[in-house]
């Protein structure tokens, strides 16, 4: 086998040459002002990433370049990628709940599944978040379960209002022990504040209320005189 050594050598040092970067100076105004657009996107970057991970990218000379590499970091590619969005979302559909668990804990479980979800896919979507947690709490809860479907249209029920719910039927529950026909309207209506504060609460303090005071306490209680009667 003949060997032919230094064929294209020159023409490639020669290009390598011409690709040498250009003086700052001797750049356009509108080259600079993408450097320093650049350089400041680097700098918002830099300035918020911990110690361990400015270590990964500050050699990384574009901010595209500095983001490519955090996403192959934690995401991995895209075969990883797909991996980890098939494995939560069957933890997703497999979401359970036990009778130790308290609302907020498991709302804090499930909802990480769905923010996980949602980083690594931005198009996925479910609307039927709401049924799966009624679905994966225990039998204890079935009684305020079936109130629920009833007094409510699971399609259009914001999450955060239905663990408002919840936490109110543990309040009652709390009061009697268990829920029995003896637990009355009177009691389930006098949480009513702590319901609302709590919804308040779950929805961060959000101002998109809908109509008068009036208005939520008709609906407030009307739902509550549904779980009264269904104890």
């Amino acid at each position: 086998v003949r060997i032919i050594k230094g064929i294209g050598m020159e023409k490639m040092q020669k290009e390598t040459k011409e690709k040498k970067e250009t003086p700052y100076e001797l750049l356009k105004e509108s080259n600079k002002k993408q450097l320093g657009k650049n350089d400041e996107a680097k700098m918002t970057i830099y300035n918020v990433l911990p110690r361990k991970e400015y270590e990964r990218v500050f050699m990384c000379k574009a901010t595209n370049e500095i983001w490519r590499t955090l996403i192959i970091t934690h995401q991995g590619n895209s075969q990883v990628k797909n991996c980890k969005i098939d494995l939560l979302t069957q933890e997703y559909e497999k979401f359970s709940i036990s009778n130790e668990e308290t609302i907020d804990s498991c709302f804090t479980g499930f909802n990480a599944i769905m923010t996980s979800l949602k980083s690594l896919d931005p198009d996925y979507s479910s609307t039927n978040h709401v049924r799966n947690f009624l679905r994966a709490l225990p039998l204890k809860w079935r009684a305020n379960v079936t109130a629920i479907e009833e007094a409510k249209d699971l399609a259009t029920l914001p999450l955060d209002e239905l663990i408002g719910n919840l936490k109110v039927y543990k309040m009652v529950l709390d009061n009697d022990g268990v829920p029995s026909k003896t637990t009355t309207k009177e009691k389930v209506k006098s949480l009513a504040p702590k319901a609302k504060a709590t919804r308040e609460q779950n929805s961060n303090d959000s101002d998109s209320q809908d109509g008068s005071d009036e208005e939520v306490d008709e609906e407030e209680a009307e739902a509550f005189n549904l779980l009264a009667r269904n104890f």
